[in-house]
């Protein structure tokens, strides 16, 4: 194989990973703003009561900010976020919006 055969399919599968991972951050429902203002929010009281394994901050948050939390919840859990120290471990702007 040339080099210019591995360069096609090298810039094929970086197409392909980025087009994938725009298909993704489209299923969140907020903004990078919104999720940083989320996950800031979610951390700080995970740090202050820590995480009993439900999303009890993060729908907080929703609820504050007028956000639909069954749209938003759907969107966490595309990046593995079901709890609030997974929101804030697998969920921030740096994972959905890169």
């Amino acid at each position: 194989m040339g080099s210019a055969e591995k360069e096609r399919r090298r810039q094929l599968k970086n197409a392909y990973k980025n087009a994938e991972q725009a298909a993704r951050s489209a299923l969140m429902p907020i903004t990078e703003q919104q999720l940083e203002s989320l996950v800031a929010f979610v951390d700080e009281r995970v740090v202050a009561e820590g995480c009993d394994h439900t999303a009890r901050f993060a729908e907080h948050w929703a609820e504050l900010h007028s956000v639909d939390w069954d749209t938003l919840e759907e969107g966490l859990h595309e990046f593995d976020g079901y709890c609030d120290c997974e929101i804030v471990m697998n969920a921030g702007p740096d994972v959905v919006f890169r």
